[in-house]
């Protein structure tokens, strides 16, 4: 079946390519313009810090470029809040850690307060640091580093030149070297919050993508079996009423008539139990899932002209089984319509202590590598759908071409009871022919 562009298996597809794959990992809008909110409140703080350190440490040089200076920061300031609550973008966000960066030093430099002698100001000493964990906040850690370089470089080139006459490096050096840590710190932390909102977005990508398998795989399921009661229980109904209506014009013949009319819609019956069966297996809930399988291969068998044959050493994979017999179904549905297979083997094994390992395997034309990413791409979904599906599961999914000839598809499955054993009287696994038949 292929869908239209617009159906949730042209989106599905859509979402496999690189292009799709390279957007998932930007960080997301919302979060950015959190990340930026965040930043620009932090910038209400350093202006307070500022003012603060001013009225107790009055600058020692140019009071008036001081309180300019600083007017000029708490202007930015409120336009990157302004900026960052309308979602406006002014120029590159890498840029605005590096204007923090610039405006502060000019007003340290200008203030004073690179060259104060008594060392009493406590803003010339940590403001910068705030340089750093500003930029933390918009998640790029390269950023991030050269911003705290930079710092550590402005604190040591402006406090070393500003006491020139007095140097006194132990301080300056230690002071830039606690600036760097901080540095390395916001780093890392920026790194951590990128690698964070990349997995949300891979997160809430995958679940759109999973969505959209759903949508599609009802939809496909839908139109199978519209199909199915078209060409099968439906033609066989208007053959009934077709005969009913010969047998009401003829007179010798109204017998035949009507014993074909008969035929017609027995079979009609038979179609629509089998429809039935497929649309809600009762067999999965009353039997379990090994005679649900049993009953699935029986059923596929005789549609395909091969030789079916089961075998299991549980008899239950748990909350799994359901999933387990959707696969099932879906893989021997295409044994019977690609394979061309003289015979298909179903085992449902143990697989370890916690988990069940459902294999399908034909001896029929076999599967090209390439062939799952084909069909997935024109819109035929039923594979990957139960790949999403078993991997939801915390499980596994393989599909591969056998050395002889043929196809294996092998999911396996945790399980939280471990399955039940159920073992023939040899020891061996039970084996039951496609009619059910223990061996």
């Amino acid at each position: 079946m292929t869908l239209p562009e617009g159906s949730p298996a042209a989106a599905t597809a859509r979402a496999g390519s690189p292009s799709a794959r390279r957007r998932g990992t930007e960080p997301p809008a919302g979060h950015l313009r959190k990340a930026l909110r965040s930043q620009a409140v932090l910038r209400i703080a350093v202006i307070i810090a500022v003012v603060t350190d001013f009225l107790i440490y009055p600058p020692p040089t140019r009071l008036v470029v001081s309180v300019t200076l600083t007017a000029v920061y708490a202007l930015w300031t409120l336009v990157m809040l302004w900026a960052s609550w309308r979602g406006v973008r002014a120029f590159p966000r890498g840029m605005y850690p590096f204007v923090d960066l610039a405006l502060l030093t000019a007003l340290m430099a200008l203030s004073g307060e690179f060259s104060d002698p008594s060392w009493a100001s406590p803003v010339s000493a940590d403001v910068l640091l705030l340089i750093p964990v500003l930029a933390s906040f918009q998640r790029r850690p390269v950023v991030t580093a050269v911003s705290g370089v930079l710092a550590a470089a402005a604190y040591a080139l402006g406090t070393g030149i500003g006491h020139r006459p007095e140097p006194y490096w132990g301080f300056v050096l230690v002071h830039a070297l606690f600036i760097l840590v901080v540095c390395a710190g916001c780093v890392l932390l920026s790194a951590v919050q990128q690698e964070r909102v990349r997995l949300i977005g891979e997160l809430a990508e995958h679940r759109l993508r999973l969505l959209d398998l759903v949508m599609a795989a009802e939809e496909r399921e839908q139109r199978k079996i519209a199909e199915v009661l078209h060409d099968g229980a439906l033609q066989n109904v208007l053959a009934a009423r077709h005969f009913v209506d010969e047998a009401s014009i003829s007179g010798a013949d109204a017998a035949h008539c009507l014993r074909r009319a008969d035929e017609a819609l027995t079979e009609a019956s038979v179609q629509l139990r089998s429809s039935v069966r497929t649309l809600h297996p009762e067999v999965l809930a009353s039997g379990g899932l090994v005679a649900a399988l049993r009953l699935l291969t029986e059923q596929a068998a005789e549609r395909g002209r091969f030789h079916g044959e089961v075998r299991a050493d549980v008899e239950s994979a748990g909350s799994a089984d359901q999933p387990l017999y959707w696969l099932a179904r879906e893989m021997l549905e295409n044994v019977v319509k690609h394979a061309r297979a003289d015979s298909v083997l179903l085992e449902l094994m143990r697989d370890g202590a916690d988990r069940v390992r459902l294999t399908v395997t034909d001896n029929g034309r076999g599967i090209r590598p390439e062939a799952v990413g084909d069909r997935l791409r024109s819109g035929h979904i039923g594979i990957a759908s139960h790949r999403a599906r078993v991997e939801g599961l915390g499980g596994t999914f393989d599909v591969r071409r056998n050395p002889a000839g043929g196809t294996t598809v092998e999911a396996v499955v945790p399980t939280a009871d471990g399955g039940n054993g159920v073992r023939g009287d040899d020891g061996g696994p039970r084996r039951a022919s496609a009619g059910g038949d223990e061996r």
